[in-house]
């Protein structure tokens, strides 16, 4: 009887917040892509970078929630086929479902409504800007109650490509075989 009780109030204390939220947070993001053109020449893109973004959401009293995430990075991306670094930038919008375990550690699934890469041009590289969907997973660990440590990873499906290079239509199939694109990123977070 005591376990049930004890169980019970763990239940109760735990799954006791239910409302709207905001969560801000910032992290660090490794970025990933490999484009393969039709006559099978590679490109390496690879970025680390800050992240900042912000969720806001509504969480139930059994522990789910759904939000709406933004989050942007930019800096300077290696091009294996430039010897100096091109900036870039990196604007993603999401819906992120999630469920809360004892209030300690969320697990969540989401998808990108807006995905956008953008890499600036150089002398031998002309300029583009990729969009497509992206699906992701993540998991966060609250710290302390006023803070969480947050590991999402990205698999982008980048399938519009615009560029000064790119002028037979904006499908990324007209001119790649295969776009390998993900990212990871570490973050902190807090919710109010």
């Amino acid at each position: 009887m005591n376990t049930f009780i004890a169980t019970l109030f763990t239940l109760t204390t735990s799954f006791a917040f239910a409302g709207f939220f905001a969560e801000p947070f910032i992290g660090y993001k490794t970025e990933f892509i490999k484009l393969t053109s039709l006559t099978n020449a590679k490109t390496d893109i690879r970025a680390s970078q800050p992240s900042v973004g912000l969720k806001l959401g509504y969480q139930s009293m059994l522990g789910v929630d759904i939000n709406l995430a933004g989050e942007v990075s930019s800096g300077n991306a290696s091009v294996s086929t430039q010897t100096e670094s091109n900036k870039f930038s990196h604007k993603m919008a999401s819906v992120q479902l999630g469920v809360n375990g004892l209030g300690l550690v969320k697990m969540y699934l989401g998808g990108a409504f807006l995905n956008e890469f953008v890499l600036q041009g150089s002398p031998g590289l002309a300029g583009f800007k990729l969009n497509g969907p992206s699906m992701h997973a993540g998991l966060q660990y609250k710290l302390f109650s006023f803070m969480s440590l947050g590991l999402q990873y990205n698999l982008n499906q980048y399938n519009s490509i615009e560029g000064t290079a790119y002028t037979n239509g904006t499908k990324t199939e007209t001119y790649f075989t295969k776009i390998d694109a993900q990212d990871y990123s570490f973050y902190l977070s807090t919710s109010f």
